[in-house]
């Protein structure tokens, strides 16, 4: 099976540019090299499993994972299978990496990351190997002095021999000052000696070296040569104690080593995963959904390589259109939308995920073929037609219904006739094929077929022509106009020459011109229109918004004055029982029947004073009260739910509150009618948590930040995040000046620098 993107397609797409930014993210070399390595494959079950590996991936980076310093320890090990030891600094980074490897394989273990763990759990243990490392090396590449207990006891033996060696010196230079030289001792040859006058020699001393004046000997005294001697005997021991070390340490590394370069390979896999992930997070980049149908929906795209000065490229094709023909001026963005579309799709099909909205459809294809850009062959002594003829000729060879094909200023290079004819001719052939095609042309007669057909998908670059500027914005079901003459005009070319241009276009072509304009104010108008109905909903919306405050409000008035209300019920209740209790005791102790008559008197008027629903307690219902039901304090006071019975005292919730009354005061009533129906307001059926207005007009910007925040709203979400990017932070300062202006935005602030910094504004709203 052919590979899904040849070398020219590959070259055009400039898809080895973006793999070097998404291999900036890696970890190390190791997953930089996976990450360039990338490849758009036609097998599907490899492109979904890579999939949900980076999206696991991303969420352990938002938990905080890294791989950890890794090593490319192959040449390592290519140099101890040679030479069979390696030097003591070499066995860091090999310790380095098992311990990143040990970190990785236990960070990725456990259920929420099924996919990784299964790689990670692959990974060997090499703990034994780790520990004889660090057992023998020191953190500064060095072999530790305790490494061995001989190496140990021969560099005790090494320090005693070199103290005495040099208090042998010292009793010499003292005994003998007259033939000092100077009094120090010093090396030469590995052998301790002094520096003496050239009459020492009589002193039966060996001469190691003379100055270069010959006044100075370094002479080794008779007394400390077999010390010397005995001293460079241990330090050959120690030397061949090293080597055994080392030698024991690389034979141990070399046993390991197929199982090592296995676990370099997993890690390598694991970093390119873990510089996806990034590359998603840094960019908000999404996983697209994935169609068996010849369909393509771009949603948002951003190109990478353009960075933040990227406008967002929305377009969707296939189906019942399965070619889309991009017409407009030069510099307008024919050919940044071509290499858009195949580069997403190529991404993807690599397990890449894509700076677009995650609402992207994009077709699982077979073959990604291209004709775009200049190509001369110097060597074949080809012209550029010549050259992009033969490349097409390739590309139709290939194609099948499986195929994405873009072609980029189709039919240019030659005759505008011959070369519109021809182009007509390709389209009818790829419309015959099935594939899907984008096609990118300024040629009049390829505007009007591609505005007939009905298989074709007409649309433009959009040409701002106030001030000669691309916006760069797809249009679709608009043909673009070439403005050739009007930007000559606007430039300075005088009128005389541009009228003459004009009279020289037959009047076929002049009607499609006209044609076209009229569409394009046509469309002016529509957008203009819809930008005055956003205006009005946005009114309609802020009125509602404050008509229901203004009714909350009311509600909560009433519910303060009813509580209020209640609340001095109850204590006149409270006041009241309490007299009666009162009262009741001084009847009992009253001894005259004028007295008790007294405190009749006094309940009497109690009774007046006392609320009626209070004083007078309606009759029993039939039914006797039971726990749940609705009731009313009195005859007409407010209604409650019945909560608790206790003899012949409940406990009612009334308004939110909890009251003990006596039975005898709560009346049977029927529940309250279910309240009105609000008006109905469509709450959109999902809302996007992230807006993005990068490369939008601040008035433009402005009005899709208030559109979105009333979806927000209205499906009662309070957070978002609005992305800006950073440019020259005006748009940035335009919004936030906005946000300041809104009642129901409580918060706003810049995002942390690992969410996107200062292109990236949070909001709360409350």
């Amino acid at each position: 099976m052919a590979e899904v993107l040849n070398a020219r397609t590959l070259r055009d797409l400039e898809l080895a540019k973006v793999l070097e930014l998404v291999a900036r993210e890696a970890a190390s070399p190791l997953g930089a090299e996976v990450v360039r390595a990338l490849r758009p494959q036609a097998d599907r079950a490899w492109v979904e499993r890579e999939f949900r590996r980076v999206e696991e991936m991303v969420e352990a980076v938002r938990g905080g994972f890294s791989p950890g310093p890794l090593h490319d320890l192959r040449p390592l090990l290519a140099e101890a299978r040679e030479h069979g030891i390696l030097a003591p600094q070499d066995f860091l980074p090999i310790a380095e990496t098992l311990e990143a490897a040990l970190g990785v394989r236990q960070a990725l273990q456990g259920p929420r990351h099924p996919e990784l763990a299964a790689l990670a759990q692959r990974l060997s243990d090499q703990t034994p190997l780790l520990r004889r490392i660090w057992r023998a090396i020191d953190e500064r590449g060095e072999i530790r002095p305790d490494a061995t207990p001989k190496l140990r006891a021969l560099l005790e033996e090494r320090r005693k021999l070199t103290e005495e060696i040099q208090e042998t010196l010292r009793r010499f230079l003292h005994h003998h000052r007259e033939h000092v030289q100077d009094a120090v001792i010093t090396q030469r040859g590995g052998r301790f000696v002094v520096p003496l006058k050239t009459g020492a020699r009589a002193l039966g001393v060996v001469v190691h070296e003379t100055s270069g004046s010959g006044q100075t000997l370094f002479a080794e005294p008779a007394e400390a040569v077999p010390l010397n001697n005995r001293l460079r005997a241990v330090e050959d021991e120690l030397d061949r104690e090293r080597h055994r070390i080392l030698a024991e340490l690389t034979g141990l590394l070399l046993q390991e080593s197929a199982a090592i370069e296995e676990d370099l390979r997993i890690l390598a896999s694991l970093d390119g995963l873990f510089a996806r992930a990034r590359f998603a997070l840094r960019w908000n980049a999404a996983i697209p959904t994935f169609t068996d149908e010849p369909q393509l929906v771009l949603e948002e795209a951003r190109h990478p390589l353009l960075g933040d000065r990227a406008v967002p490229i929305s377009l969707a094709f296939g189906g019942e259109k399965p070619v889309a023909v991009i017409t407009g001026p030069n510099t307008g963005g024919k050919t940044v939308t071509l290499k858009t579309i195949g580069l997403f799709c190529a991404l993807a099909q690599a397990g890449i995920p894509i700076p677009a909205s995650p609402r992207t459809v994009l077709p699982f294809l077979e073959k990604i073929r291209s004709d775009i850009g200049e190509e001369q062959s110097i060597e074949q002594s080809l012209s550029t037609f010549s050259s992009h003829m033969r490349n097409i000729i390739e590309i139709l060879s290939e194609t099948d219904e499986r195929t994405l094909v873009l072609l980029d200023e189709l039919g240019a290079g030659t005759d505008p006739q011959e070369g519109a004819a021809l182009a007509l001719a390709l389209l009818e052939k790829l419309l015959e094929i099935g594939c899907l095609a984008a096609v990118a042309t300024h040629l009049t007669p390829v505007k009007l077929f591609a505005l007939a057909h009905p298989r074709v998908l007409s649309c433009s670059m959009e040409f701002d022509l106030e001030t000669l500027a691309p916006t760069y914005r797809v249009l679709p079901g608009v043909p673009g106009r070439s403005c050739a003459l009007l930007v000559a005009e606007r430039l300075g070319l005088p009128r005389e020459l541009v009228e003459r241009a004009r009279a020289k276009l037959s009047s076929g072509e002049i009607r499609a011109e006209e044609i076209i304009e009229e569409l394009a104010r046509e469309r002016a108008a529509a957008r203009r229109l819809r930008a005055n109905l956003e205006a009005e909903r946005e009114a309609l919306r802020k009125l509602r918004a404050e008509y229901e405050k203004r009714v909350q409000a009311l509600r909560e008035k009433k519910v303060e004055f009813l509580d209020r209300e209640l609340k001095k019920l109850e204590e006149e209740i409270r006041a009241a029982r309490k007299e009666l209790a009162e009262l009741i005791a001084q009847a009992r102790q009253a001894q005259t029947a004028e007295a008790r008559r007294e405190v009749l008197r006094r309940v009497e008027a109690l009774a007046e004073r006392v609320p009626e629903a209070v004083a007078e307690p309606p009759r029993r219902a039939p039914r006797p009260l039971r726990v749940g039901d609705t009731v009313r304090v009195g005859p007409n006071g407010p209604l409650g739910t019945l909560l608790a019975l206790a003899g012949e005292e409940a406990e009612v919730e009334v308004r939110g509150k909890r009251v003990t009354l006596p039975l005898s005061a709560l009346v049977p009533a029927e529940a309250p009618p279910a309240p009105a129906p609000k008006p109905f307001v469509p709450i959109p059926q999902t809302v996007e948590l992230e807006l993005s207005v990068r490369g939008l007009s601040a008035e433009e910007a402005l009005r899709q930040v208030d559109l979105w925040l009333d979806r927000l709203l209205r499906a009662g979400f309070t957070q978002g995040r609005i992305v800006h990017g950073r440019g020259t932070g005006v748009l940035r300062q335009r919004i936030h000046e906005h946000l300041r202006t809104l009642p129901f935005v409580k918060d706003f602030r810049l995002a942390p620098p690992e969410e996107g910094g200062d292109g990236v504004t949070l909001v709360t709203l409350g």
